[in-house]
């Protein structure tokens, strides 16, 4: 069953790090470098490195998220690769925010089917490679001045070309897609936000919420068929301080994502593992609708180690009169922090988990699940 499922560890070696202050080792100002091993069930042995640029660093009052870009590349011994680029801009003194995404993947799996129920024993093999550049542009002008610095919207782009090549079997609905070979996607859509949270990778007060739909056509170059479907996803957040514990801060999030239309296979919506129900194997769960609820306990431990216990549940379903009737999933754990830029509070994260009570697994990655 699910054993350390997504386990991802840095290992971090000061002499990496570039620009490291002589009065402090690991305050790693302006560049970092980590190289990275990784395992997981899906993956085996992967490795690679990462790098994070801090460009321009967080307002004081954590009201704006200032600027970096961060990469990371790894390959597995099962001949997957994935390659992905993050920049984030969000001047201090500007009016409007930019944050893009470079995926580059060659990447063999499984495919589990659709429901809110798995058999980890039942699946057909599949690869896809892709290259894909999500982007998304938000401003606040011409709102009203009270509003501006909390409310905020904009446009979103989205652009994927993807090839599939499938294994032999047929143990689920796969088999009616393998005429799928490849395609091209373009989505275009927008994003409503409300966010009065610090904007840094440890919020201590305020909340956020924001609404994003968008519409996709996709074309099926193999039969030259068009095919169109919408996503819509509302994220929700609230960060509580507790003054009785060093940096405390109760954590509470609500995730839901759906699709309508002719939904591709490899788009389902379901919880990632690593930031939703950590520790799941992504693609156990997975429909057309999914929903997890998050809650997290944060404090300070000590020097730069924190702490964190969490309890998660979700579901997914066939729309959302399927969703409401299924079962709660859900993964409760406790997880380690290492502070690596004090400005933006970045952390590299472990998270471990007891999924349904029975599975344990396993999440470690760079910036905190929401």
């Amino acid at each position: 069953m699910i054993k350390f499922r997504n386990f991802i560890f840095f290992i971090l070696f000061p002499g990496f790090a570039l620009f490291a202050q002589d009065d402090d080792l690991f305050e790693f100002k302006k560049f970092i470098v980590l190289p990275v091993g990784a395992y997981s069930e899906e993956t085996g042995i992967v490795l690679g490195a990462g790098a994070m640029v801090f460009i321009e660093a967080p307002a004081e009052d954590g009201s704006k998220a200032g600027s970096n870009n961060s990469s990371v590349i790894m390959a597995s011994f099962k001949k997957q690769v994935t390659f992905i680029n993050k920049f984030v801009h969000e001047p201090i003194n500007g009016h409007w925010n930019f944050v893009s995404y470079l995926y580059f993947n060659s990447w063999p799996t499984q495919y589990y089917g659709k429901g809110n129920d798995w058999d980890e024993k039942i699946y057909d093999v599949y690869t896809s490679k892709n290259i894909r550049l999500p982007v998304a542009l938000g401003t606040d002008w011409f709102l009203p001045q009270s509003w501006q610095g909390k409310f905020n919207y904009g446009i979103e782009f989205d652009a994927e070309y993807i090839t599939f090549d499938y294994d032999d079997g047929e143990n689920t609905e796969l088999k009616n897609y393998r005429d799928l070979k490849n395609s091209g996607r373009l989505g275009i859509g927008y994003n409503l936000t409300y966010n009065s949270s610090e904007r840094n990778d440890w919020p201590r007060k305020g909340s956020f919420v924001q609404l994003r739909h968008i519409f996709f056509n996709a074309k099926n170059n193999s039969l030259n068929e068009r095919e169109s479907f919408v996503w819509k996803n509302i994220d929700a957040r609230m960060y509580i301080p507790l003054p009785f514990l060093p940096e405390g801060v109760l954590a509470l999030a609500s995730y839901l994502e759906d699709f309508d239309g002719d939904i591709p296979f490899d788009r389902l919506a379901q919880p990632d593992g690593v930031g939703q129900l950590r520790g799941l194997k992504k693609g156990f769960l997975a429909d057309k609708t999914s929903w997890v609820l998050q809650s997290e306990l944060r404090t300070h431990l000590f020097w730069r180690c924190k702490g964190t216990l969490f309890y998660e549940a979700g579901k997914v379903g066939d729309g959302f009169a399927d969703l409401n009737g299924n079962k709660w999933h859900d993964a409760i754990g406790i997880g380690g922090r290492f502070l690596v830029n004090k400005e933006s509070k970045t952390h590299i994260r472990g998270d471990l988990s007891l999924i349904d009570k029975k599975y344990w697994g396993m999440a470690i990655k760079i910036n905190e699940a929401f």
